[in-house]
């Protein structure tokens, strides 16, 4: 069986900063995020979905490992450790089960919000999709890889109309979810609105 898992962080970290940042491990070069390109059209002509009721996450922002609760981190990966990590924006948290499948949450404030992932909708190398509302945040799944057939997705979510959080997971082969691994990043994120909205 290959495995992928000494990477599995940096990949991580390159999905979290996918509006802000290029990421060395992974091929394509996203369009960096800023918040005039809420109001500008994108090719697609496709329109950002506002955020009708804000979530303050601050106290989060440095520490996005507090997203997660430790029965929310079994419930959703059987987590068996995490480790924050550091973010150009700010910090990321990652979760592992015992076989170093993963998922990952980080908040991007201040970084024109979805809009930062609208600008990436015509991506070659990526994907971008319209995503249910989470827990009745607007949501897309998008990233500059489309590694979607290989056990990653990721998924951005608006809780402000500057500011999102992504969930990202990276499975292996074994793992139950790994032929819809963007189910799994959908549930993280669930998850993680749950606890912003108990905070708040």
């Amino acid at each position: 069986m290959i495995r992928v898992k000494p990477i599995t962080l940096a990949t991580t970290s390159c999905l979290l900063l996918l509006t802000v940042t290029a990421c060395s491990s992974n091929p394509g070069t996203p369009v960096p995020a800023t918040p005039e390109s809420s109001s500008t059209p994108t090719s697609t002509t496709r329109s950002v979905p506002k955020v009708s009721n804000p979530l303050d996450a601050t106290k989060y922002e440095q520490n996005p490992c507090a997203l997660l609760s430790q029965a929310q981190a079994t419930e959703v990966i059987n987590a068996v450790r995490h480790r924050q990590g550091k973010g150009l924006v700010a910090p990321l948290c990652s979760w592992y089960d015992d076989r170093d499948n993963s998922v990952g949450l980080g908040l991007l404030p201040g970084q024109g919000g979805l809009a930062g992932a609208y600008t990436n909708a015509d991506s070659d190398s990526g994907y971008f999709e319209a995503a249910p509302d989470v827990n009745g945040y607007p949501a897309v799944f998008a990233g500059t890889t489309d590694d979607r057939k290989r056990g990653g997705c990721q998924i951005a979510v608006g809780i402000k109309d500057d500011e999102t959080f992504t969930a990202s997971v990276l499975l292996d082969k074994s793992f139950p979810g790994y032929a819809d691994p963007c189910a799994l990043a959908a549930k993280t994120a669930a998850a993680a609105v749950t606890t912003l909205k108990a905070g708040a």
